[in-house]
């Protein structure tokens, strides 16, 4: 009895092993350069001599496909028809991607001005007698305008 609960516990061991040994297998690196533009790029290769690597992580690959052959025969067809808009929205990616955008950290600064200090009339206005209600009221109002 004692000898194959020791044979289960080292069948048992060697499963765990064997299964945290095989999940970085095969994994594939991704590097995180920056040029001397400031740009950041994310390869699979590493990074040039005139770029500086930031970081190199390994991230294991994706894992097969399940489906039957049966299965991927009948797939096949309507892949064919759903390939213009995916063609379509790739287009647009690609032409939005070389775009850059900047977000403003207020939608309207007038606006937030307008809502502070209409918020510290308020305040001024109710004193020390305002309750946590319309303190948070108040305060919302200023975070929607200065958002």
């Amino acid at each position: 009895m004692y000898r194959s609960s020791s044979c289960a516990w080292r069948i048992l061991l060697a499963c765990v092993l064997v299964a945290g040994g095989t999940s970085t297998w095969g994994s594939d690196p991704v590097y995180k350069c920056r040029g001397a533009d400031g740009q950041p790029h994310y390869q699979a290769t590493p990074c040039p001599s005139a770029q500086r690597t930031e970081w190199v992580r390994d991230y294991p690959p994706d894992p097969p496909s399940a489906a039957s052959p049966a299965t991927s025969a009948t797939s096949a067809a309507p892949a064919k028809d759903s390939s213009r808009p995916r063609a379509r929205t790739a287009a647009r990616r690609q032409k939005t991607a070389a775009q850059g955008a900047v977000i403003s950290m207020h939608r309207n600064a007038a606006a937030c001005e307008r809502a502070k200090k209409a918020r510290d009339q308020a305040y001024a206005r109710l004193g020390l007698k305002r309750d946590f209600a319309a303190s948070r009221k108040l305060d919302d109002r200023v975070n929607d305008a200065c958002r």
